[in-house]
C-alpha cells in the first residue's frame, strides 16, 4: 500500500495524468474520436515512462583558472617597468623603484611572515595584489596615453595624467613600506621574545649549577 501511495504522489504519475487529461481534452474538443482510450492510455504511459527516474546531475563547476606563479608575474612586471621607465616622470619612477624593492624583500617571505603572525592575511593579499594588479594596471593605463596628452593635458581635478600617476604610485609605495615595516617589526619582536626566553632559561640553569 505504501508503494502504491508513493507512486500516486510521484512525479511519474503526475506527468502521466497531465498528458492523459490532455488526451481527454482533445476527445471533448472533438479532435479525436474512435480509439480514444488507447490514445489516452498511450499519453499516460508516455508521461509516466518518459519522466526521468533520477534528477539530472548538476553540471560540474568550472575549474578555477590556474594561479600564475609569483615569479612569472614579477618577470612580467620587470619588463613593464623597463618599457615604461623612459616615459615615467622622475617622481613616479622613484616610487616604482621603491615598490619593486619592497616587493623583492616581502614576496619570498610572505608565507613565513604569515605563519609567524608578523603579517596579516589582509596585508599579504595587498602585497600580492600590488604585484598582480595594482602596479601593472597603473603602468599599463599610463602607457596607453600619448606622451603629449599624459604630460600636458589637465584632467578634471587640474592635474595631468603624469601628476596623477605620480601621486598614486607614491601612495602605493607608502602603503607597502608601512606593511613591510610592521611585518619586520613584528618579526623582530618575536626574535626579542625568543631571546628573552632563552636568556631566562640559561640564567636559571647557570644559577642551579652554581648551587
Amino acid at each position: 500500500m505504501n508503494r502504491l501511495q508513493r507512486y500516486l504522489y510521484s512525479p511519474r504519475n503526475i506527468a502521466g495524468c497531465v498528458l492523459a487529461f490532455g488526451g481527454l481534452a482533445l476527445l471533448f474538443a472533438g479532435v479525436i474520436g474512435t480509439g480514444w482510450p488507447l490514445i489516452v492510455a498511450g499519453l499516460y504511459a508516455a508521461g509516466a515512462l518518459g519522466w526521468p527516474s533520477r534528477p539530472p546531475a548538476p553540471a560540474p563547476a568550472p575549474a578555477p583558472p590556474p594561479e600564475v606563479p609569483i615569479e612569472t608575474l614579477a618577470a612580467h612586471l620587470d619588463g613593464l617597468i623597463a618599457r615604461a621607465g623612459s616615459r615615467l616622470p622622475e617622481a613616479a619612477l622613484a616610487s616604482v623603484q621603491g615598490i619593486r624593492a619592497t616587493l623583492d624583500d616581502l614576496l619570498p617571505r610572505l608565507v613565513a611572515l604569515e605563519d609567524s603572525g608578523a603579517l596579516t592575511v589582509e596585508d599579504s593579499f595587498e602585497v600580492q595584489e600590488t604585484l598582480r594588479r595594482y602596479l601593472p594596471d597603473l603602468l599599463d593605463g599610463y602607457l596607453r596615453l600619448p606622451p603629449s596628452f599624459a604630460t600636458g593635458q589637465p584632467l578634471e581635478d587640474g592635474r595631468t595624467a603624469a601628476q596623477t600617476l605620480s601621486d598614486q604610485l607614491a601612495l602605493l609605495d607608502g602603503s607597502l613600506r608601512k606593511i613591510a615595516h610592521e611585518a619586520y617589526e613584528g618579526d623582530a619582536e618575536a626574535l626579542v621574545a625568543s631571546g628573552r626566553s632563552l636568556e631566562r632559561k640559561f640564567r636559571a640553569r647557570a644559577a642551579y649549577q652554581t648551587q
